[in-house]
């Protein structure tokens, strides 16, 4: 049986083969929209490699001035063609590859969703024959063709994807317990792609496919339970597309899409048409007389269509008294017999009045794209019939019929039309040579913006001006400005200028699409006539003028985007396994509070000062090859030197943005993550569920923990070491294995190698000495060997770096040992999250103390014993530290506050413990949005902005010298961006001057980025500012 079931695909594929030879027949033919389809994917393809997703905005077309194609065409073969592009590097090949695919998956597909429905009609026995009968009739017809070979529509994806979805519905209806839940996901999935896969065909097939689930749920007699998860599933397939859907229904208003109607009444082929047309690869023309491409249905479908009725007549007959529950008997091939019928009536002119009443069937424009609905209808309408005949005989003689006249009534529509000998050449690149490259890709420009009375063109300037000499010449060259494209890309550019009274960009007017920023200043911009323009309160007095632009997701798109991504979120947490899910979802809900408050507007809060410059600086050098055993030193020039980790650690981040420091973003995001699942179930282990959920969320909205957690340096680290070195000791404490007392004291060396405030652990392993020499000598080994490489250091270098330590800890204020008491007096303030005096300040660390004291004698547990120690002896180690340590330097003993805390809430009865969360966190989590509003105005966003337009403005320009008038330490990080950017920094003093300037104020005159500026001289100026390109 298996044999035959793999003769079968086989055979299926072998057809597709056949079926598909002559998409490969060329490198490229001649489709009437594949031109305008070339031209979207090549866009696609650079606009997704510029950063833009979801695909919105086609910055090339409409020659240069953008228009929002993907806003509204079915984005899903762009998403194909960029996925196929990768492993190919041929747009070319890659739409053909679509196109062989959608036959074969509509082919298998269909075979495999009619196998399963007709078993329930004919039997297990006699389902085979009909479906596939019922699949050779869905590919074998005519318009299927069409829609390769001759109008290049996207249609066919939708039908390719449509035969997915039913066999998974069909997958759905069978199924009981977690695989139903996770077949109505996957059906939710194969749904999404059909909304985005062509708008006017998913407008009547999303309704057929309701029908048919309705029709199954009645005759199957499906429980309520299941009826809701398919309710679900389908209402889910246009959430995963809302993405789309939202913003194609809602911003339709802003282009003229819909306004140049066709004049749909003149494209309604007749009954004649349908039966038999000539096959060309012409259009569709006003009338019939001139139509140069075929409207057929296919021999084969109406011979199904005539053999029906004749069917559906002779039972009529034979059981005219029981005609219902015929008709109930066959209700399957009643319902795709009428809504084949119903639908030739609407391909048809005699339906004209009921498209005048529906506004919503003239916007198909023409009738005839409904061929594919009435196939599909057929062909489903064939396999029901064949399955419900009991004769094997003459379900055998149908079948061979019916499959032979489908494959030779389509042996001429197979192929393509070549491109023409005198228009090849334009193939060979596309991008240089083709006339439609850049064009609106769309019939009668209709997506350009509402305003505009034409699209645009390659000789518009993307830069024009309006004064009183150009309003009274009304336009021409009054209009243009002396403008320097200075660099331009599909969903971004940058100009500059000298500047008019009000300025207009000749980019594609669309509200909210556009980020503007002129002379480092964010703008508001207007509609001109279809383009984006200016007023002059924008622009700076002296006329010196720099434009940038980037393309960004509306308010509707990000609404939308979000929705599609609110229904991922649900169906990932409809799969975890029903025992676990309160659980599952409650710990989703802790992850997304912490991401919350990290990640949040993280690339405008994270800082890019000395720290970062130096590893920046510090991993350049190690991904250039130079594999240090040594890091940089701290504290300046005069610091110690520390081990090399971190900055390997940081090394593949690095490399991953091609050494800028936007790195640190990434970074950042990667190890609050492995934070929270490591500690998640190293807590988990080590006291329980509950515990280790509540710790988490006070750790997720700790003002302390999100300030410290989102600085790209070494102690970022050392919270998730603290779990590590945590759950090691419980390995210990429960297996009295000495392996762990070698790895906890491995990961102690490894801690204090990131941060020198790791040492303050020391006392955590005191309840481990039960014999101590032999334990000891494991702590000493374990902790020495990471530090092994600044050991070699300091043999070769006469303990260099173990002074610059002792140097370190000296006293350097005068202070007697107690330089720390304000600092962990402020960090108990910043604990707590409640502003108060130092006093309350120490009140909350010595109350954590007792805390953890009190824990431990109620627990008897030496991990315990050891936290509480920690907390009690750090002051103590403190006190050897003589000058005034900084707030991170405590950040070691957050991860005790936060377990011991959340281990007494978590004794609390159930109305008082939601009291006292409740309390803690919305008290916490109200300090800690102060950081989220906060912009580090001299962030590594803000630096790089800085830069990037400095070299912007400075392209093609004289020889300069780079200086910085800043506070004192604030030049940090400047360095490393400019030589990133290619500056010869700093330049030489004797030419002119480019200054850094902070704050802005201290030089009005100068440019402005957010809270820096940029100071060129006059002459400067006047020499470079309007090099033409």
């Amino acid at each position: 049986m298996k044999f035959v079931k793999v003769l079968i695909f086989i055979g299926l594929i072998l057809a597709v083969v056949w079926a598909g030879k002559g998409i490969f027949k060329y490198n490229v033919f001649s489709t009437h929209d594949g031109d305008h389809h070339f031209a979207r994917s090549f866009d696609a393809v650079k606009t997704i490699t510029e950063g833009h997703f979801p695909l919105r905005w086609a910055g090339s077309l409409n020659y240069g001035c953008g228009v929002p194609i993907y806003n509204f065409f079915y984005p899903l073969i762009y998403y194909l063609v960029i996925l196929l592009n990768f492993l190919t590097h041929d747009i070319f090949l890659a739409l053909k590859l679509i196109d062989f695919g959608s036959l074969l998956i509509g082919t298998l597909f269909f075979y495999l969703w009619m196998k399963k429905e007709t078993r329930q009609v004919g039997g297990q026995a006699n389902s085979e024959l009909p479906a596939i009968g019922s699949a050779l009739l869905y590919l074998f017809a005519p318009y299927r063709f069409s829609l390769i070979f001759v109008r290049g529509s996207p249609e066919f994806l939708a039908y390719a994807i449509l035969p997915v979805v039913l066999y998974l519905y069909a997958k759905l209806m069978e199924s009981e317990g977690r695989r139903m839940v996770f077949y109505a996901f996957v059906t939710a999935i194969a749904g999404g792609l059909l909304t985005i896969s062509h708008n006017f065909t998913v407008m009547f097939l999303m309704p057929i496919i309701l029908l048919y689930l309705v029709v199954k749920i009645l005759l199957n007699k499906t429980p309520l339970k299941k009826i809701i998860w398919i309710a679900l599933s389908f209402i889910s397939a246009f959430g995963f597309g809302a993405f789309f859907i939202g913003p194609a229904l809602l911003e339709q208003k802003y282009t003229q899409i819909g306004q140049n109607f066709l004049q749909w009444r003149e494209h309604f082929p007749t009954l004649g048409q349908l039966i038999k047309s000539k096959w060309g690869y012409f259009y569709s023309s006003l009338g019939t007389a001139n139509d140069g491409m075929s409207f057929m249905l296919g021999y084969a479908h109406w011979v199904v269509l005539g053999l029906v009725l004749l069917w559906f007549i002779f039972l009529f007959v034979k059981n005219r008294r029981n005609i219902r529950e015929v008709l109930v008997k066959n209700i399957w091939t009643v319902l795709f017999f009428v809504l084949s019928l119903g639908t030739i009536y609407l391909i048809l002119p005699i339906s004209i009045p009921v498209w005048e009443k529906i506004k919503l069937l003239q916007d198909i424009q023409f009738s005839w794209r409904l061929l594919g609905i009435a196939i599909f209808t057929i062909s489903a309408l064939f396999g029901f019939w064949l399955a419900s005949i009991k004769n094997k005989k003459i379900v055998w003689i149908i079948f061979i019929a019916i499959s032979a006249l489908a494959v030779y009534g389509n042996r001429n529509h197979l192929l393509p039309q070549p491109i023409s000998v005198d228009d090849l050449y334009r193939y060979d690149d596309f991008e240089k040579l083709h006339p439609h490259r850049f064009s609106t890709t769309t019939l009668g420009d209709d997506v350009i913006a509402k305003n505009a009375d034409k699209a645009c063109w390659f000789s518009d300037y993307v830069v024009e001006g309006e004064n009183e000499k150009s309003r009274e010449a009304g336009s021409g060259s009054a209009r243009i400005i002396p403008q320097e494209i200075v660099s331009k890309g599909n969903t971004f550019g940058f100009v500059k200028f000298k500047g008019y009274e009000k300025v207009i960009l000749n980019l594609g007017y669309f509200p909210g699409a556009y980020e503007i920023y002129v002379s480092g200043k964010k703008v508001e911009y207007s509609d001109c006539q279809g383009r984006v323009c200016l007023e002059k309160e924008a622009l700076r007095q002296d006329g010196y003028n720099f434009i940038s632009w980037k393309i960004v997701q509306t308010p509707i798109q990000k609404t939308f985007n979000y929705l599609t991504l609110g229904f991922f979120v649900f169906w990932l947490l409809m799969l975890i396994p029903k025992k676990d899910n309160r659980k599952f979802f409650a710990l989703v809900i802790v992850f997304l509070v912490f991401a919350f408050f990290r990640f949040y507007r993280l690339d405008e809060r994270i800082g890019f000062g000395w720290d970062q410059e130096r590893d920046a600086q510090t991993v350049k050098e190690i991904l250039s090859g130079n594999l240090t055993l040594i890091g940089p030193r701290v504290i300046g020039p005069s610091g110690f030197y520390l081990p090399p980790y971190f900055f390997y650690l940081l090394a593949p981040f690095y490399a991953l943005t091609n050494l800028h420091p936007t790195a640190t973003i990434n970074f950042l995001v990667f190890v609050n993550s492995v934070f929270f699942i490591l500690s998640y179930a190293i807590l988990k282990k080590i006291v329980d569920f509950k515990v280790a959920l509540i710790a988490l969320l006070i750790w997720a909205v700790n003002p302390f923990a999100v300030s410290m957690d989102t600085i790209a340096w070494n102690p970022v680290v050392i919270p998730l070491l603290s779990f590590v070195l945590f759950y090691f000791l419980w390995k210990y404490y429960q297996t009295k294995k000495m392996l762990f007392v070698f790895l906890s004291s491995l990961i102690f060396g490894l801690g204090i190698s990131f941060h020198f405030q790791f040492i303050m652990y020391a006392p955590i392993f005191l309840p481990v000495l039960g014999r101590p020499v032999k334990k000891l000598a494991v702590l000493f080994l374990g902790t020495v060997i990471p530090f092994i490489p600044i050991v070699l250091f300091d043999l070769r270098h006469n303990f260099l770096n173990l002074k610059l330590l002792t140097d370190f800890g000296a006293a350097k204020t005068g202070s007697v040992g107690l330089a720390f008491l304000p600092v962990i007096e402020r960090v108990g303030i910043l604990m707590s999250g409640i502003s108060g005096s130092a006093l309350f300040g120490g009140f909350v660390i010595v109350a954590i103390g007792v805390l953890l004291i009190y824990i431990s004698f109620k627990e008897r547990k030496r991990m315990w014993y050891g936290f509480s120690l920690v907390w009690i002896l750090s002051p103590i180690l403190f006190s050897f530290f003589k000058d005034r340590p900084s707030e991170y330097y405590f950040n070691y003993l957050l991860p005790i506050a936060v377990i011991g805390v959340g281990y007494a809430i978590s004794k609390l009865k159930k109305v008082w413990l939601y009291v006292a969360l409740t309390i803690v966190t919305v008290g916490l989590g109200l300090k800690s949005l102060e950081y989220l509003k906060w912009t580090d105005n001299f962030g590594v966003l803000a630096k790089d902005r800085a830069v990037s337009t400095l070299k912007n403005l400075t392209q093609n320009s004289q020889p300069y010298y780079i200086s910085f008038d800043v506070p004192l330490n604030e030049d940090a990080g400047y360095r490393y961006l400019l030589v990133l950017y290619g500056f010869d920094y700093p330049g030489n003093p004797k030419d002119t001057l480019i200054e850094f300037v902070v704050p802005p104020e201290k030089k009005p005159e100068a440019f402005r980025v957010g809270r820096i500026s940029l100071n060129f001289s006059e002459e400067l100026k006047k020499q470079n500012w309007l090099n033409s390109k």
